[in-house]
């Protein structure tokens, strides 16, 4: 079966990947397992995918602030950015140019690396990097719009209140699931079916994710902040805190955060395949 082929029903990854027993203990330990025989594919995938875009959009911020102007942020830096053609080819085009394009290239690397985590136990052949980016991309038009729709929701949640955004963080995210294997569901009522039919297990599961990677990228901020109080004398971060230098150190510490899209898609695929599994029962 080649990696562009239909995987509706996703029949093996849910018998494969699916945790053996419901309890947490089984999902942590079949998360570690997938990770041990996963990560590599996971990270050179999902990981450079969402991390690569990331800095890139990072240091056009650090080059943009190193000529004198300023990134759109806010209503004030919206004003400040159209003050001149190159303060809006800087300020506004550019980084949404980069916007767009990190949003296609993480669309593309999440859905190679759930490709393959789940392809060797629907093909029973092991994946290849380049048979993952393949099948991202053929995925692209039908996940990316979605991926648009639910950011959009996320990001409302966020700036409305803190609360509702990590709420849809938690309920919104198995719509890429969703879209990849159950072509006939709108993704987004699916995910919410999938983590509030037992919200108990979902929440648990998609709990220790979250806070695996937090510990993570908290870990990061402590050792790229301890490096910039040795070489700059301020552990601050971003170039509002502590110029040009401090920002190239930011750029640096988002290049090193690939490995959360990695944790990411290992415990959420993992945590998946255990729902639906739970919900056929």
């Amino acid at each position: 079966m080649s990696a562009t082929s239909d995987t509706t029903g996703l029949a093996g990854p849910a018998s494969q990947l699916a945790p053996p027993t419901p309890e947490l203990r089984s999902w942590w330990a079949t998360t570690l397992s997938v990770t041990r025989r996963s990560w590599r594919p996971a990270l050179l995938v999902t990981g450079v995918s969402i991390s690569v875009p990331e800095t890139a959009l990072e240091l056009a911020r650090v080059l943009t602030e190193a000529t004198g102007h300023h990134t759109a942020n806010s209503l004030f830096d919206l004003a400040t950015a159209t003050s001149s053609p190159t303060a809006f080819m800087l300020g506004i085009v550019l980084p949404a140019l980069l916007l767009i394009a990190g949003s296609v290239t993480a669309t593309i690397g999440w859905a190679g690396g759930v490709w393959a985590l789940v392809g060797p136990t629907v093909t029973g052949q092991p994946v290849s990097i380049a048979d993952a980016y393949r099948y991202g991309l053929s995925r692209l038009t039908s996940l990316w719009p979605w991926t648009l729709a639910a950011a959009f929701l996320l990001i409302a949640g966020l700036y409305a209140f803190v609360v509702p955004g990590i709420y849809l963080l938690f309920a919104l995210s198995m719509f890429s699931y969703a879209v990849l294997f159950e072509h006939s569901r709108n993704p987004l009522l699916r995910s919410l079916a999938l983590t509030h039919t037992r919200p108990g297990r979902a929440l648990a599961r998609w709990a220790v994710v979250a806070a695996v990677v937090v510990a993570f990228e908290a870990a990061l901020s402590l050792i790229f902040g301890a490096l910039s109080l040795i070489l700059f004398g301020h552990p601050g971060f971003g170039a509002d805190g502590i110029g040009l230098q401090g920002a190239l150190i930011d750029t640096i510490h988002t290049a090193f955060a690939a490995p959360t899209g990695a944790l990411l898609v290992i415990g959420l695929t993992i945590t998946y395949a255990d729902l639906r599994t739970a919900n056929r029962s």
